[in-house]
């Protein structure tokens, strides 16, 4: 069942396609939303399984992934695809008149179009603005982060987001440099890290600090925290959650929620009797997460840190 997805130079191979399908349990007549739609990979795969009776619902704040999207699949009726994002989907479900779905997907990495595309300055091996938003419309860019924020926040985000031995150096070496020329392109940024880390780890931590950017600016786990608190009330009872993060920061918040929604009880351990009178209202499926196989590796290296979880509601 893999598929692929091209535009120009571009491609967009989606991950764990099989296992998230076969998670997902479509049902020919069901309703499914991909909160992070992309460049429609899996959309596509989930579309396919559908009857006309069946509908899809596709949200993405990149306005040229979700173009791009609609070319690919957006001309079956059957399929919506909106500029929102998974923190909107009690009121897109709204203007859609869905009360509740069978099936909600989260893929929470980034695109090959997005890390791929230098203007968008995702990526530190391309040359390109500090950009980072997932809509160019972004209310705040990772430019402003790096050039106006103290150095104490600077170094807490680095620590926080990207989990980065090196974030009180970095911090002090980038406000250093912006104290003469501001820092405008990856590449300048690139060049301010690399006088401070060993060239060994160099690669390993610009993957941590461009991460730490990016989350800040697109208020990454703030979204995941929130959907993940009311997800419940949009699926059917049998319908089911998949999400597919690609860093601990992502992947512990994801398991959390699960575990927290799955438990019978969330009273203190001491309590002799249960006073919260929580009942499980979902079913893990997932006890531990499913990664990609060494042949998905290979043929995609980005799907290298994957892991997938899913959940049933009961």
């Amino acid at each position: 069942m893999a598929s692929k997805w091209s535009s120009d130079k571009l491609t967009h191979t989606p991950v764990l396609l099989k296992e998230t399908i076969d998670y997902l349990n479509i049902k020919r007549d069901g309703v499914y939303l991909d909160g992070t739609v992309g460049l429609g990979g899996h959309a596509a795969a989930i579309l396919s399984l559908l009857s006309e009776n069946g509908a899809l619902v596709g949200l993405d704040l990149d306005e040229e992934a979700l173009t791009r999207c609609k070319e690919s699949i957006g001309a079956a009726s059957n399929c919506h695809l909106i500029s929102g994002t998974f923190s909107e989907i009690p009121t897109i479900l709204d203007t859609l008149k869905l009360s509740q779905i069978d099936g909600l997907l989260l893929d929470l990495g980034l695109s090959s179009l997005q890390l791929d595309t230098p203007e968008r300055g995702f990526s530190y091996r391309f040359d390109g603005p500090l950009h980072m938003g997932f809509s160019m419309t972004s209310s705040i860019t990772a430019n402003e982060i790096i050039n106006t924020w103290p150095e104490y926040d600077l170094r807490i985000l680095i620590k926080k987001y990207g989990e980065d031995p090196m974030a009180v150096s970095v911090a002090k070496a980038i406000v250093k440099q912006r104290s003469k020329s501001d820092i405008n392109t990856t590449t300048e940024l690139r060049k301010v890290i690399s006088t401070i880390v060993p060239p060994r780890y160099l690669n390993k931590s610009l993957s941590r600090i461009f991460q730490a950017l990016r989350i800040s600016v697109n208020s990454e786990l703030e979204a995941l925290a929130e959907v993940l608190k009311n997800f419940i009330n949009y699926l059917k009872p049998g319908g089911r959650m998949v999400t597919i993060s690609y860093h601990s920061l992502e992947d512990r918040i994801v398991k959390q929620a699960f575990r927290e929604h799955a438990r019978n009880c969330i009273c203190p351990p001491k309590l002799p009797i249960c006073q919260c009178n929580q009942k499980a209202s979902l079913q893990i499926l997932t006890p531990h997460p499913i990664i990609p196989s060494e042949e998905e590796i290979n043929a995609n290296s980005r799907s290298r840190s994957a892991k997938l979880r899913a959940v049933e509601r009961i």
